[in-house]
């Protein structure tokens, strides 16, 4: 293949595996005017955000997609429009005006200089709730995704499952282009310090319970993280630990296995979701080898680890690269929500939700892989 064809390849490939082409990286910075926010109908959602990324010199950035040499630590607002609809995720189009009746907007940003100030706000907020509700969820994006995509991302996410708990998101310096492949990877990589960092003081709070959402690259962020807390010997507690959903892992499986060595005494609690039609992690994997990506690999050989396993492979969502069913399927997304919100296994949340009408959205049977890991298949 000639150079020109070769770099005509890399170049599709990179486009097409993006997670996350986004909006621009914009928070508005207005303060949001109350009254109007409820005379339209929308919802605010108080965001907590933990992040790798630097702060930006355009203050109308935030943060931008270079890396920090420290853990910085921040608070949004974000306004769920009246008009949004489960698995969408209601943006401007170009060259229209933001607007809380019909989109998703970002406002009121907030630093915290101090870690004990950021637990201190996030403890009061945990407060607000009631028992049993006093759960964190934190989230960790994938690749190509900018600091505002991330937030958004995680609000229509939160807002669809029906988290009643606390919202974190951890968000590492992704730069949202897809031509940064290699520099995402580094950065995924450098955070999971940032990520353990963080797991050390949420320790430290009054949170009943957490749980983990990861998609794609931010699931190598997740994994690292985990891994390196019991190299230091902290090992997660599994009282505290509600769920960990890898959704779409853009993970060499190889590597997987050693993380799994780690973490192996919290197993149980591990959903990993995949899909055999994932044209990002097809391309990854050719970029990476033609080492299987965890996300897109046979569903029965990740149970086979012992592990619980949702093959996502016939549903259907928005994304014509099959990468984001986790958070565009309406059913799927509801689907987690349940399984964080009443503590079952994923497969035992759909299985036995027909009797209340919400299982009857799908076509799945249960499948036992070597009596040591489960599958299910979910079809529309």
């Amino acid at each position: 293949m000639s150079p020109a064809r070769v770099f005509v390849f890399v170049s599709m490939l990179l486009f097409v595996v993006s997670c996350a082409a986004g909006p621009s990286n914009l928070v508005g910075l207005a303060a949001l005017e109350p009254s109007r926010v409820i005379s339209e109908g929308a919802k605010i959602q108080n965001l907590f955000i933990a992040t790798s990324r630097l702060r930006s010199e355009d203050a109308s950035e935030f943060f931008s997609g270079e890396r920090a040499k420290a853990l910085n630590l921040a608070n949004v607002n974000v306004t769920i429009p009246p008009v949004h609809e489960v698995g969408k995720l209601e943006q401007p189009k170009f060259g229209e005006r933001e607007d809380v009746a019909k989109h998703f907007t970002i406002a009121q940003p907030l630093v915290f200089d101090h870690g004990a100030d950021f637990a201190a706000k996030l403890n009061n907020e945990l407060a607000k709730k009631s028992p049993g509700d006093r759960e964190v969820l934190v989230f960790v994006h994938g690749y190509n995704t900018n600091f505002t995509s991330a937030v958004l991302r995680m609000s229509q996410f939160v807002q669809d499952t029906e988290f009643k708990g606390v919202p974190l998101l951890f968000t590492w310096a992704s730069r949202g282009r897809a031509v940064d492949y290699v520099y995402d990877v580094n950065s995924a990589l450098q955070a999971r310090f940032y990520l353990v960092e963080l797991a050390k003081m949420l320790t430290k709070t009054n949170a009943e319970s957490f749980s983990i959402v990861a998609h794609s690259m931010g699931n190598l962020v997740t994994l690292e993280s985990m891994s390196l807390l019991v190299k230091q010997g902290i090992r997660p507690r599994r009282a505290k630990l509600n769920r960990i959903i890898l959704a779409a892992p853009d993970v060499d499986i190889d590597l997987f296995d050693e993380y799994l060595k780690d973490i192996a005494p919290v197993r149980d609690r591990i959903v990993v979701l995949v899909s055999k039609d994932d044209r990002a992690l097809k391309l990854s994997r050719r970029i990476a080898g033609g080492i299987d990506r965890v996300g897109a690999a046979d569903p029965e050989i990740i149970a086979a680890r012992g592990l619980e396993v949702i093959d996502l492979t016939q549903i259907d969502d928005r994304d014509n690269i099959n990468h984001t069913k986790f958070a565009q399927s309406p059913n799927i997304v509801k689907l987690i929500g349940r399984g964080i919100a009443d503590g079952n296994t994923l497969s035992t949340t759909a299985t036995t939700g027909v009797e209340d009408g919400f299982g009857s959205v799908f076509r799945g049977v249960a499948q036992v892989t070597s009596g040591v890991g489960t599958v299910l298949t979910l079809g529309n």
